[in-house]
């Protein structure tokens, strides 16, 4: 039974009044987050394996190098089965059901009202049944490949790519999820195999429920869903030793009535230490959001003086790679840069202002409350702080202690000497 799982664990915020119930079942870690009431159910299950999973080292099998975009493209024929189309078989129990593939983890979910343990059993099918032939590999490579084409041919897609390639020199997060049209084409099914072999293994997923459930009873549906199945020996993943120089900006030639702009900079990687990682990213969310957010002076006066249409600002922070942006539409491109950076420069000199702080923290510490109302969002949160280490109500405690000091030691990572800078226009 659920209640003699060994290692079972209850983590909770008092102030929030919201708990999650942990426990390893085979080697998955499983968490539920009881919501009473609440008629919408939902279940996610993340595998570790992403994009820039190219290169990684197979117990008994040694170093595999596998076609860029073949995560993405294992997660498209899952839903393959020799009994017949999975999406299908989610629509008969009333559940709404997707996939998404990211450079660091492939996705399963759905959401439902009711059927939710024939809906949890389907989508263990799903993950842990794979069915491939030559047929439907072939099939597939000529529909990503349209996807890729669509992707090259959008400027916002087109936009991010080039500027994570400008500034990536090594590192594969500068590769397309999709990969490109020539690397799918060496995609097989004995490949697939071998990928959903190496990392779709119990120990190296996790499963994330909310709604109205039994903590129990979803512990117990995993276990007999897991019988049989060897949580698998750890792969070890292979990266190229990535320098902190980065690459040269570009202009890229596409039809748009505004041109689209974007300033990158690279920082230097938090590495293991989630607790690091987390505080800042932190800081600086928060400190782009001071600079560059809606409600800034730059913002307001950028915009008053038509140097931009729209402007938003972003941080993406892993284990190996870390960056800051800030992407706008702009009749003016070159200017808008100038303007960024001569932006960041002014805040260095001059220091962060403890009110526009204050007002930072306070609007942070009002998202993160309502995250909580989405299960998506909360699961995939909690799942990915649970690999560094921690969890979503770790994530909240560390917000809250953030401090002044954190959001300008940040302004030392938006170096100039590295950011890279991308326009895309029409002429």
């Amino acid at each position: 039974m659920a209640e003699g799982f060994a290692g079972r664990k209850l983590l909770r915020d008092e102030i929030l009044q919201e708990e999650i119930h942990h426990v390893a079942v085979e080697g998955m870690d499983v968490f539920v987050m009881p919501k009473p009431g609440f008629k919408r159910k939902y279940a996610e299950i993340s595998v570790r394996y992403g994009s820039n999973d190219n290169t990684f080292h197979v117990p008994g099998r040694g170093r595999i190098e596998v076609p860029p975009g073949i995560a993405h493209f294992l997660e498209h024929k899952m839903f393959e089965k020799s009994w017949g189309e999975a999406f299908g078989a989610f629509a008969r129990l009333g559940a709404s059901a997707n996939a998404y593939t990211s450079n660091n983890y492939t996705s399963y979910l759905f959401w439902t009202l009711d059927g939710f343990r024939e809906s949890l059993e389907l989508l263990f099918r799903v993950v842990l049944e794979p069915y491939f032939t030559d047929e439907s590999v072939l099939k597939e490579q000529d529909i990503i490949g349209q996807e890729i084409r669509m992707y090259n041919d959008s400027p916002g897609s087109r936009l991010e790519r080039e500027v994570l390639q400008a500034l990536y020199l090594r590192h594969p997060v500068r590769i397309d999820i999709a990969g490109t049209e020539e690397s799918i084409k060496g995609i097989s099914k004995d490949l697939l195999y071998a990928c959903h072999g190496a990392f779709y293994r119990p120990a190296n997923m996790s499963l994330f429920v909310g709604g109205d459930v039994s903590p129990e009873e979803v512990f117990e549906t995993v276990e007999n869903l897991l019988q049989g199945y060897d949580a698998g020996e750890p792969v070890a993943r292979i990266r190229p030793e990535e320098p902190m120089e980065v690459g040269e900006g570009t202009v890229v030639r596409l039809p748009v009535p505004v041109p689209l702009v974007e300033v990158a900079w690279k920082h230097e990687p938090a590495g293991d230490d989630g607790a690091l990682l987390v505080r800042r990213e932190i800081a600086a969310n928060l400190l782009l959001d001071i600079m560059f957010g809606k409600s800034s002076a730059f913002y307001l006066r950028a915009y008053e003086e038509g140097l931009i249409d729209d402007l938003s600002p972003s941080h993406d922070a892993w284990p190996d790679y870390c960056f800051s942006a800030v992407a706008a539409q702009s009749m003016r491109p070159e200017e808008l840069i100038e303007a960024v950076h001569d932006e960041v420069e002014r805040f260095s000199k001059e220091g962060v202002p403890e009110d526009d702080f204050a007002r930072a923290k306070k609007a942070a510490v009002g998202r993160y409350v309502t995250i909580f109302d989405s299960f998506d969002t909360a699961g995939e949160m909690h799942m990915h702080l649970f690999d560094v280490g921690l969890d979503i109500f770790r994530y909240g405690h560390i917000l809250r202690s953030v401090t002044l000091l954190d959001v300008s030691e940040m302004l030392r990572a938006f170096s100039r000497q590295r950011s890279v800078s991308v326009i895309v226009r029409d002429s």
